[in-house]
């Protein structure tokens, strides 16, 4: 009779190994590989009567995920090199052990990808990636198995390779355990003294929560304050322009016109991000380059664009006939819009300015947007500066929100 060895990794993994090892408790013989926890996860598995070999986990070397593998597959080989062998990481539960040890007395020997399903972020929830997944060569007949490559993310080595779905391994590694359970103890905490909610809502409650069937509504990332973003390695800059940096129709109708219109000289475009319209000018042999704060967008940029902030950066030569600051003066604090107009009013000839003014539905839609006033609002912050307003031609885009100014040089 074929005899089936569960494997387990890992470190520091007592929220998920109790549910691993539980699931595998009919093996004929478990053995978990620690990498040095400090959580009490050898402990844990001491209480299940598992084999314990231990392995110290480099963190800094980046074989060290193929070493380990190769660590617990040559004691293997060691002691089992006849039986079977069913590979999980710490934070995984296999569906039906029972299964496996019946699928192996007929299976042919060599190395076998075996189903899996994610949860995403609850219970109800899966990844839905591919419509059905399979994780490579964890259930193999031991002496069929040859090597882990030493890599961040091996596969074991060996042959022949077969699939199987004589059951499924679930991948709990993505689902909120602390705040799970976090949820269970609150529901059994007020089931029994609470007199504001009935003891049937609350159960709807919890199972709401773990399920992921709680009513909620999308948020926008942008949002967020930058302070959550950054806890989880999330730069806010990265966010905005992630979906900003294609070269459109609109950008070369624009640049166009403004061509034909100003003949310009000179341009600067305050806030231009990677540089679009930038670009599309100097195509169209316009000298044009862009000023932006954000550092992410300079570095991705795709032309002339120059690392800087509208309230303070000074051109090298004042040569530029037109500025342009195009859904930039809007994100400024009101405090703040003074500066970028002077600014603005180094120009030797021309300032257009876009901005949605109120009742534009795109002023609200961009939560980054701080200044909401009206066109007049927007025409008086120039003119009480001696900037003369000039009439929007009709041809420009988006002409409703574009206001021109000639300067007073």
């Amino acid at each position: 009779m074929n005899k089936l060895i569960a494997g387990v990794m890992g470190q520091d993994c007592i929220k998920f190994l109790p549910m691993c090892l539980k699931s595998l408790e009919n093996a004929d013989r478990i053995i978990y590989i620690d990498g040095g926890s400090k959580d009490g996860s050898v402990e844990c598995a001491k209480k299940y009567g598992v084999e314990i070999i231990e392995n110290e986990w480099d963190p800094e070397d980046k074989q060290m995920n193929g070493k380990q593998r190769n660590f617990y597959l040559r004691y293997l080989k060691n002691k089992y090199k006849d039986d079977w062998c069913l590979v999980l990481d710490a934070d995984e539960v296999c569906e039906d052990i029972n299964k496996i040890k019946e699928f192996i007395q007929t299976a042919q020997d060599g190395l076998y990808l075996v189903k899996m399903r994610h949860f995403i972020g609850d219970l109800g929830h899966e990844d839905a990636t591919q419509q059905t997944h399979y994780v490579p060569n964890r259930l193999f007949k031991i002496n069929n198995a040859i090597t882990y490559p030493l890599e961040s993310h091996p596969v074991l080595i060996g042959n022949p390779i077969f699939r199987t779905e004589c059951t499924t391994i679930w991948h709990l590694g993505h689902l909120p355990v602390e705040y799970m359970k976090y949820i269970v103890k609150r529901y059994s905490q007020h089931k029994n003294d609470s007199i504001i909610h009935p003891k049937e809502w609350l159960k709807e409650w919890r199972d709401a929560h773990l399920y992921g069937t709680y009513p909620v509504r999308q948020i926008n990332p942008v949002e967020i304050p930058k302070i959550i973003l950054n806890n989880f390695g999330i730069d806010f800059d990265e966010l905005y322009f992630k979906d900003r940096k294609t070269i459109e129709a609109k950008h070369y109708q624009d640049c166009i016109d403004w061509k034909n219109y100003f003949n310009p000289k000179g341009v600067i475009l305050w806030g231009c991000g990677i540089g679009q319209r930038v670009y599309v000018l100097n195509q169209l042999g316009v000298n044009a380059y862009g000023v932006e704060l954000s550092q992410y967008a300079v570095d991705n940029s795709i032309t002339n664009v120059i690392q800087g902030d509208i309230r303070t950066f000074k051109p090298s030569q004042n040569q530029e006939d037109l500025h342009i600051a195009y859904d930039v003066l809007e994100h400024l604090e009101y405090r703040d819009l003074d500066k970028a107009i002077n600014s603005l009013m180094k120009t030797k000839k021309y300032i257009l300015i876009s901005v949605p003014f109120k009742g534009n539905p795109n002023l609200e839609a961009d939560p980054t947007h701080i200044i909401k006033e009206d066109r007049d609002w927007w025409i008086k912050q120039f003119t009480d500066k001696g900037m003369k307003l000039i009439e929007t031609p009709n041809n420009f885009l988006y002409k409703h929100q574009i206001l021109i100014f000639k300067g007073i040089k």
